[in-house]
Order: C-alpha cells, then structure tokens, then sequence
C-alpha cells in the first residue's frame, strides 16, 4: 500500500515555524544564544573550556580540556611511557592515575576479555550482513546482555567491571564486522596477550601483521584524544539521559551508539577527507593559497562540495580560539605525514586552516572566533595509518566508550533523577 498522498500531511503536522522558538525562549539545541550551553548536570570526569565570561560578556579563550582534573596535555607527555588509553581508562573510571601494577592488572583484565564467542562472530557479525559498522556495533553491544549474569544492576563497582568488559571487545567487534563487510574470505586473528588497544585494532586489522611502535603510539594518542569531552556532548548527554531511567549499561552504550553514528556528532573526520578530496581534485596545484582559498569562499557560499555552506573540521560547539586536541594532534600529524612521504597533503591541510577562517568571515558577516577542531586532522591521521574511512566513526565510539561508562557510573550515583526536560504544545 502507497501512501505517497500523506507526503504534504506529514511534513505539515511536524513544522513549527522558527518565529516561535524565538518568541518563546526555546534553547534549541539546550544552547542559549551567546551559544553557551544550558546548565543541565553536574560533572567530576571532565572539564571542556572555550570562552569566558568577562563583565558579563562571553569572551573567546584557549580551548582547555581536562580528565580528571589533568590536562590532556599533561597525560600526553607524563604517562611515563605506559600505554596512554588504558591509562586514561583507569584514570576515567576510577578518578586517580593507576600505579604501574594496576596497569598490569588492567592490561591483563582487558586481554582477558576480548574474545568474542563464536556465535557472536558467526551469528550477529557474519550472518547478519552490513556495511554500516556502527549499526553492527550497536547490534553486537545490545547482545552483550543476554551474557551477562546480573545484566540490569546498577551498582557502580559492578558497573565499572563491565564497562571494561565491554571496552575490551570493542576492538574486536570492530575488527571483524569491518573484514567480514569489506574483505574476502579474511583471516580473523585474535589479538595477543599483552597488546594495548591501539596496537590490537591495527594487528587484527591488517590481519596478523604487526603494526610498528610508531603507528600504535599514534593511534594511542588519538584513543586518548577522543575519549572523553564532557557531559553536554550529544552522546555523553544520551548517555546521561538514558542513565537516569535506570535502563542498564548495555542498553545505554547503545544509544550512545546511535548518537555519535549521526553525521553532525561523530562522521566530521570522515566529511573532512571527503571535503579535501574534493578540493585536491578541483584544485590541482595544492600549494596555490588564492586558488584554495577561491574553493573555500565557493564552499562557504554554497557552490563547492556538498553545497551545505560548510567547511567540515572547522569550528566547535564550546571552543573558539582553538581545540587542544587538534593542536596536539597537528604536531604528530606532521610527523607521520613526513613518515608516509604525504607532507604536501598535510600542507594543504594546513593552507585550509588558515584560510577556512577568513572565508567565513568574508561571506558570514560574523566575527565569531572559529578553529580547527580534532577532526580535522583526524581523518588525515587514520588514512596516514592505513585505516579504512569506514570504521572512522567506530574507532571514536571505541574510544569515548571510555568517557561515557565514566559518565554513566556519575549519573547512577549523583543524578538520582530522570532527565525529562519541558516541551510546549504549540499545536
């Protein structure tokens, strides 16, 4: 049965015209309009920091981002050459830096619990065909329930012990639902004791070839980058909400799942390669700034790439001056970049973001401080490694499962309320 006459009925019982937002007060989005957030939670994993009110006013600042109180750029340099995500797991989780032998615990515990059961791997990845591999995460972390003897507990400890369960598979998950999408007849290794996260994806991935210490130190560093950004991000929020019903864990990571798989939350990597793809063929000489910023001033008035009016990677809901993920991860970026023979590419990265700025300001008419964000460079990062586009928005789930598990165990303790905001029948 066709109901294409409903098409208009539909579209019309679901506007609201904008005029009432603004009428109202609506904070669309839970932003006010100084484009700072709507208090809505309190956090101790945390803290993301891009303005400052001075006099009243909110001012733009340098982006500051800490876990636990320790800035990402401490934990990046004083990790004493441990491994830095399983690191920053503990660090999450329990709210203090792990001693050198709860990181072998920790390390021992994760390798323990990567296995997946072979009908997990045979019926729920390799039966069930997809090429979305975050659908196929979130159809394989449901299931983790129904393997789990006290699935719907909400005590923190018990809590804590799962969320590194499923941290520990979620390297394998997407590992294999990647290969048995993409790959014939592929060779599904297990990782090997002792492997920290970033070296068991690559190893599994490239199917039994041993990545070399840089590459896992970079992807090291980026799990670190992503692993947490606050409770107001869209998925941490999810997170929080879903939290608060008292629904269990596994439940919850997958609506936190299904809302970085959402191209304006967690698939910005991913449109920026696209992007400069585009560019690179549209202009061939890379180094040309007036022919790059020419490209850039199209994409901005809608006449380049998608036609959306936006330069993916530039920009962020709380930072202005600059993202200190991205600042980090440029530094190493130019070196891999140099490692990979791609420095002309990284260059052209770079013409972008410097003159991605100036182009919304010439065409926006806006003053608002705007910079790179992590994903930016992300993207260029992945494919420097030799990691496919497809599980980019898997490997950012793989790592913030960290910061939302932390968040979770937050909420279950402190919250103690169901979220439920107010909405206003305008009907």
């Amino acid at each position: 049965m066709e109901f294409d006459h409903l098409r208009k009925d539909v579209l019309a019982a679901s506007t609201i015209p904008n005029d009432l937002y603004t009428s109202l007060d609506v904070k669309r989005g839970l932003r006010h309009a100084d484009g700072s957030g709507v208090l809505a939670g309190l956090s101790r994993v945390s803290s993301v920091v891009g303005a400052a009110m001075v006099d009243g006013v909110r001012q733009p600042v340098e982006g500051a981002l800490t876990y636990r109180n320790r800035l990402i750029q401490d934990l990046v340099t004083d990790t004493n050459g441990l491994s830095r995500f399983e690191y920053t797991i503990f660090l999450l989780l329990t709210g203090r830096a792990p001693s050198l032998d709860e990181m072998g615990q920790l390390h021992q515990f994760l390798s323990h619990h990567r296995s997946l059961s072979r009908e997990f791997v045979d019926h729920l990845i390799r039966a069930i065909p997809s090429k979305n591999i975050m659908n196929k995460l979130q159809t394989v972390v449901s299931a983790l329930y129904t393997i789990d003897a006290r699935p719907e507990t909400m005590d923190p400890y018990e809590n804590f012990l799962k969320s590194l369960v499923i941290i520990a598979k979620l390297p394998v998950i997407v590992a294999y639902s990647y290969l048995l999408a993409y790959e014939t007849n592929p060779t599904l290794v297990a990782p090997e004791p002792g492997m920290n996260t970033a070296e068991a994806i690559l190893y599994m991935l490239r199917q039994g070839a041993s990545p070399d210490p840089f590459e896992i130190d970079m992807l090291d560093l980026a799990l670190l980058l992503h692993a947490e950004h606050g409770g107001g991000n869209n998925s941490t929020f999810t997170t929080c909400v879903v939290t608060s019903t008292e629904s269990d864990i596994y439940g919850t990571i997958t609506a936190a799942l299904g809302s970085l798989k959402g191209p304006l939350h967690g698939a910005a990597n991913k449109k920026v390669m696209d992007m400069v793809a585009d560019i690179k063929m549209k202009v061939p000489n890379w180094t040309d700034r007036q022919a790059v910023r020419a490209y850039l001033d199209a994409i901005v008035q809608k006449n380049g790439y998608d036609n959306s009016g936006k330069i993916y990677g530039l920009g962020h809901a709380v930072y202005t001056v600059s993202d200190p993920r991205a600042i980090i991860l440029k530094e190493k970026a130019a070196e891999l970049a140099k490692r990979v023979q791609r420095s002309d590419e990284f260059q052209l990265y770079c013409l972008i973001e410097s003159e991605g700025p100036q182009a919304f300001y010439a065409h926006k008419g806006s003053d608002k401080v705007i910079a790179a964000n992590v994903d930016f460079f992300s993207g260029f990062v992945y494919d420097c490694l030799g990691i496919p586009a497809d599980i980019y928005t898997a490997l950012f789930a793989m790592s913030r499962t960290a910061g939302w598990c932390a968040h979770r165990i937050q909420e279950s303790v402190s919250g103690r309320r169901v979220i439920r905001p107010a909405y206003k029948f305008v009907g």
